[in-house]
């Protein structure tokens, strides 16, 4: 009999187990197809509820941490990379749920990476921004209409933060023959200014940095909806 008890415990534990597992898949994948709806990402993000075990979560309708990442995504009409975000004290009450989908998440951080690509249409005809060595760098052929001549233009380009402006200012220029010096103008050229992508669910901007594909655009929110009426 007592044997008996042990492999019935066991069994329940393993059912219990591989149910826990299974709901937790069902509910990522919910999640996932929500993020790709109101993100307009052409692909579902990988979502991960984290936490020893995900039933007790469901009952208590609170949920320690869920993670977001996806390879990229269409934001405000610009195609970001490297999108990474974490949810932290996730209220979802199981009443809730079974009516009408409703997430709100205490804290969330966010970040997600920018193109240098995305900023030559902010340059002038002819120039564009790569990366050289992991850094920004501005290259191409300028049309200097004033004087009537143009020349080939290899620059670093060096990002600024401001609130939520990016400023881009071209260092160590180098230019082709040119008849006059045109560096001060060039500098002119190629400086510009530009409002940084909205980040999602309305994060405010907390940092900004330049990294070897783009600049990662970091935020931070609190009381976020991730799901429901009001989520953004």
């Amino acid at each position: 009999m007592r044997k008996f008890l042990v492999v019935l415990l066991f069994l329940i534990g393993v059912v219990a187990v591989v149910a826990d597992v299974a709901l937790r898949g069902v509910a990522e994948g919910t999640v996932s197809e929500r993020m790709a709806q109101q993100l307009d990402m052409t692909e579902n993000p990988d979502v991960a509820i984290e936490g020893w075990a995900f039933l007790p979560q469901v009952v208590s309708g609170e949920y320690s941490r869920i993670t977001i990442s996806a390879d990229s995504a269409a934001m405000a009409g610009v195609t970001v990379e490297q999108i990474e975000a974490a949810a932290s004290d996730v209220e979802a009450p199981l009443s809730d749920l079974l009516e009408q989908p409703s997430v709100v998440a205490g804290t969330i951080d966010g970040s997600f990476v920018v193109p240098y690509s995305y900023f030559s249409s902010h340059l002038p005809e002819g120039m564009t921004v790569t990366t050289e060595g992991g850094e920004p760098r501005i290259t191409g052929e300028l049309a200097i209409p004033e004087l009537g001549l143009s020349t080939s233009v290899s620059a670093g380009g060096e990002f600024t933060v401001e609130g939520d402006t990016v400023r881009l200012t071209p260092v160590d220029v180098q230019l082709g023959n040119t008849p006059v010096d045109v560096t001060s103008m060039v500098e002119g050229m190629l400086s510009f200014s530009v409002q940084a992508p909205a980040l999602p669910f309305g994060l405010t901007v907390t940092d900004m940095e330049a990294a070897s594909n783009g600049l990662r655009i970091t935020g931070v929110g609190q009381d976020v909806p991730l799901m429901g009426a009001e989520a953004a």
